[in-house]
């Protein structure tokens, strides 16, 4: 988009006699937009399948199921086509071409990311009620300490499930399909952020048996007994006396 700018015009003319502008004029400009474009997406493959080897550790146990991936490459889908179809979407919309085709798209990416992360939300809910290890003890957890979190998480899911579909069946282009989708989209944002924070603070790690990773009591002890506590980085408040 850099020949279309006319700061970067100017400043290519006067720095650079036009060099740049020439070089990235026409044709050439759409090859490079093009090959950026399609190397995004094997990056993205490839971060995200390394991604999802690191959490699949038989030292957590409560991460270490498929649940994992279709977490990551859920979200991915949800939250990616949320955030391109909103930049897309008011983008056509400001420049009053019809949209209609870029909001159909989103949506159903939207709904599929959010169907995988369910999915596997029902199936690692199975896996570590029938399990016996440190996995397990953390859904216990999950389910009594955090429970209305999690169901509200659930919840907030099922109804999004629900609202996206009718969205897609129902609502064309317009100011109330644009709110619909933008409320869609709260309700998405708000079920990740808690559903992230699931993810990370519930796990028990096998090396510190009944510590968890979110105000874990074993390590902040362990941490006054050992002067740990005295670094303020460390975020555990040291023995008063």
């Amino acid at each position: 988009s850099l020949p279309d700018n006319s700061l970067f015009l100017s400043l290519d003319s006067m720095l650079f006699g036009g060099v740049f502008s020439q070089l990235l004029s026409g044709s050439w400009s759409i090859i490079i937009a093009n090959v950026f474009g399609w190397l995004a997406v094997p990056s993205a493959l490839v971060g995200l399948y390394y991604m999802n080897c690191c959490y699949r550790i038989k030292a957590r146990p409560f991460w270490n199921h498929w649940q994992v991936a279709t977490s990551f490459c859920g979200n991915a889908l949800s939250l990616g086509a949320f955030i391109s179809g909103a930049v897309i979407v008011a983008t056509l919309a400001l420049l009053e071409i019809s949209y209609s085709s870029a909001l159909l798209i989103a949506g159903v990416v939207m709904l599929v990311g959010l169907v995988a992360e369910s999915v596997g939300l029902a199936a690692h809910g199975k896996a570590m009620n029938d399990a016996t290890h440190e996995g397990a003890a953390s859904h216990f957890v999950q389910c009594t300490t955090f429970g209305n979190t999690y169901y509200c998480r659930n919840i907030l899911l099922g109804l999004n499930l629900l609202f996206m579909t009718g969205l897609l069946a129902f609502a064309g282009e317009g100011t109330l399909a644009l709110i619909s989708w933008a409320c869609a989209g709260l309700l998405l944002l708000v079920s990740s952020v808690v559903g992230r924070a699931l993810f990370y603070v519930l796990v028990i790690p096998t090396t510190m048996p009944g510590a968890f990773f979110w105000k874990n009591k074993g390590f902040e002890q362990h941490a006054r007994d050992i002067g740990l506590a005295e670094m303020p980085q460390v975020g555990v408040i040291p023995n008063a006396h």
